[in-house]
């Protein structure tokens, strides 16, 4: 090997160029997912299932939370991963805009949900009368 040139530097803009070419399909990838709906319904579910929104700790039957050290470092884990597909996402040119769009249409679907539950308890109801 020659004198001629820095190693170091060498392997700093072999990762540069490496990590830049990951990120570039990363984003092409997320972007690909996000432009369906059904894409946009995974990754809703996705970052639903990495606790994006919701408090760490482990939920009892009751609705109170149990504060589980492992459990939480576990999911603290898992919303790290949320996080960089949310900002891998934000980050896109239309990012915001599907990002909302996500959100509308998963909360139209939740609310679908709730109507079903509300209809089937509503019929167990009249059932008992």
């Amino acid at each position: 090997m020659g004198a001629g040139y820095d190693i170091g530097e060498m392997h700093q803009e072999i990762n540069k160029v490496l990590s830049d070419n990951v990120a570039g399909r990363d984003k092409a990838a997320i972007s690909y997912v996000m432009e369906s709906p059904d894409g946009r319904w995974f990754v809703a579910r996705l970052l639903e299932n990495c606790h994006i929104d919701s408090a760490l700790g482990l939920l009892r039957s009751d609705g109170s939370m149990v504060m589980d050290t492992n459990a939480m470092l576990v999911q603290e884990g898992e919303r790290r991963v949320g996080l960089v597909i949310k900002e891998n996402i934000l980050s896109m040119g239309d990012g915001l805009s599907l990002y909302h769009q996500m959100e509308s249409e998963s909360k139209a679907y939740n609310d679908q949900q709730e109507e079903i539950k509300r209809s089937i308890v509503s019929r167990y109801m009249k059932a008992e009368e």
